[in-house]
């Protein structure tokens, strides 16, 4: 005897209507920034629309990946390598910051002035070992400091957490809290 599959095609179909669409990105809302600070242009390495990066890491890796990330539809920062003939707006270093606990893995270091470089140095001495999600971690999140973005909420999903996730949990991707303040800030 031959099982009827209509029913179970309804019951599918049913339970797909009852779940509904996915809901866009947009809808996201922007989330606000700790401890009082707003999210500034001025206090981001963009200049006309985009950032000019040269490189003095050794985390190449971690840097490329950052910046092919946060190179996703509907960006409107570009995010280009410096040449001859621009003016350098960031660059991507090591440096030694501490091995303590509550030292930095990576900071970032707004020079303000015109045709002042900005700074992403990454921690050596913490990052010494580290895996490579949290290296592309690390990069991703400073590179959304160099893009204007502040601290979040560790109650919501976002790069910008204050403090590092635990190793194992890093987030590799730009969640759509962090997309709606890039939106905010950038249009």
């Amino acid at each position: 005897m031959r099982t009827p599959r209509l029913p179970l095609l309804l019951a599918t179909t049913a339970c797909l209507v009852l779940v509904g669409p996915p809901v866009p990105a947009y809808a996201v809302q922007p989330a606000p920034c700790l401890d009082g600070r707003t999210e500034s242009k001025g206090q981001s390495a963009v200049d006309d629309g985009e950032i000019r990066w040269t490189d003095e890491t050794a985390y190449d890796d971690a840097r490329k990946f950052a910046i092919s990330t946060w190179q996703y539809t509907g960006s409107k920062i570009k995010i280009v390598g410096d040449s001859a003939i621009t003016s350098n707006d960031l660059e991507f270093r090591d440096g030694n910051l501490g091995t303590r606990a509550a030292d930095p893995l990576a900071q970032y270091e707004r020079n303000s002035g015109i045709g002042a470089t900005d700074y992403i140095t990454f921690n050596k001495q913490r990052l010494r070992g580290a895996s490579k999600n949290r290296l592309r971690y690390v990069a991703l999140h400073e590179l959304g400091h160099a893009l204007g973005l502040c601290h979040k909420s560790d109650t919501i999903v976002s790069l910008m957490w204050k403090s590092a996730p635990s190793a194992g949990y890093e987030i590799t991707w730009i969640p759509d809290v962090d997309k709606a303040n890039y939106r905010k800030l950038w249009g």
